[in-house]
């Protein structure tokens, strides 16, 4: 059986979606490599891989110093500084012996593409949020909706880029590192959620939320007398907004609704102060628990959240306190699958009112049925079976037809 290397940030969002593919992997007899740091070590581990340890090289501390004599590169930078990072961990990891496949997930693709093309090894791009392709660039969208800089405009970042991948022998440059497209990669949504997913070619394998048991985040059960239920939550990145959270308990105190906020370990519920008896607050629950339970998911519109609510047919009322969000919420407007609040007119009066509307518009409803269908023909097996795929394709050789 193969070796097969993980590349990724330890940040849940960009490892809870790989977990379950990581865990069938294992099962079928591979072996399992992850880049982590030791925060997220524990639940790598639990899914079967070997971790691979990093130091980040986001901490506070540095992010502060950064900023405080910012040029306008200081994100960029350190994004490039956490590319290099899990590049030496990597290497330093799984030395002398390198593996069979390199997985690099989207935020760290210049590392992946370093070790992939150092090893002469095949790689897979996998995709938590929107896949990219020669036609849409997720990071072209959020640069045009969210109101990014470009990386690829500051210089710092780009000279600094581009003398990497120098260094390393790759033979491209700046932009062809930062919008290439593998021949091999793993989307874990289903394609009609993907933007313009009707266009992606046999190089996509759209696989969908790869959903397990996250037990380790926290159990929950119903109240007695099966009140409805309404899951509220901000992610894990920009969670921490008490008055949000605040203003959601006023909407749903005194009615029959039953409210499950989690925090995302940004406040603790002792932050929100008193809160209505039919409101309960969470540093971690496992979303999955409540929403077998739930009718509607509040959330910010981050992609994990939304797969959650969706692959249990709950539709989502969006408020997109974050830009890096824009994409996501659009397509559920597109889509119809919930709706959208702007934060500026998220008191709660209009939760409340957006909550019941979208709980009983059949229209949404039929609408998040239909993707839920298709989220439950993907899975773990399907995703495992891709990455098999790659690596048969590679020990046939160039131009090896893909399993169907």
């Amino acid at each position: 059986m193969s070796h097969i290397l993980f590349v990724n940030v330890a940040q849940r969002g960009h490892v809870y979606p790989t977990l379950t593919t990581v865990t069938e992997l294992v099962r079928r007899g591979h072996s399992v490599s992850y880049t982590s740091t030791s925060e997220l070590a524990g639940q790598i581990e639990a899914a079967g891989a070997e971790v691979v340890p990093y130091t980040s090289a986001i901490t506070p501390e540095n992010t502060a110093e950064a900023f405080a004599r910012d040029d306008g590169s200081a994100a960029h930078m350190l994004y490039l500084a956490e590319n290099a990072a899990i590049l030496r961990a990597a290497r330093a990891g799984t030395a002398p012996q390198p593996p069979d496949l390199v997985v690099y997930g989207d935020f760290p693709i210049i590392a992946g593409q370093v070790l992939a093309h150092r090893w002469r090894r095949p790689a897979v791009r996998t995709s938590a949020a929107f896949a990219s392709d020669e036609r849409y660039s997720f990071s072209r969208d959020l640069v045009e909706s969210a109101g990014f800089e470009d990386p690829l405009t500051v210089p710092r970042f780009r000279e600094r880029l581009a003398a990497l991948l120098a260094e390393e022998g790759l033979g491209v440059s700046a932009e062809e590192c930062w919008n290439r497209v593998e021949d091999s990669n793993l989307v874990f949504l289903p394609r009609s959620f993907q933007i313009a997913g009707e266009g992606f070619d046999e190089r996509f394998a759209f696989v969908g939320p790869c959903l397990g048991d996250r037990g380790f985040l926290g159990s929950w059960k119903p109240p007695q007398g099966d009140p409805p239920v309404v899951l509220v939550s901000l992610g894990t990145t920009f969670g921490s907004r008490p008055e949000f959270f605040r203003e959601c308990a006023r909407a749903f105190g005194g009615t029959p609704w039953h409210v499950v906020v989690t925090l995302g370990g940004h406040l603790s519920p002792e932050d929100l102060g008193p809160l209505p008896p039919n409101v309960e607050a969470h540093d971690w629950v496992s979303h999955q628990a409540v929403l077998e339970h739930a009718r509607v998911c509040v959330t910010h519109g981050g992609m994990g959240t939304l797969m959650e609510a969706f692959s249990r047919g709950r539709p989502a009322v969006c408020v997109p306190h974050s830009p890096d969000v824009a994409p996501m919420v659009r397509q559920v407007g597109a889509l119809s699958l919930g709706a959208v609040l702007p934060p500026g007119e998220a008191d709660a009066t209009k939760i409340r009112e957006q909550v019941e509307r979208v709980s009983q518009d059949e229209r949404i409803l039929e609408r998040v049925g239909r993707l839920r269908r298709e989220i439950r023909s993907g899975g773990p097996s399907r995703a495992a079976d891709a990455l098999e795929d790659c690596l048969a394709r590679s020990q046939r050789g160039p131009g090896a037809p893909r399993r169907t």
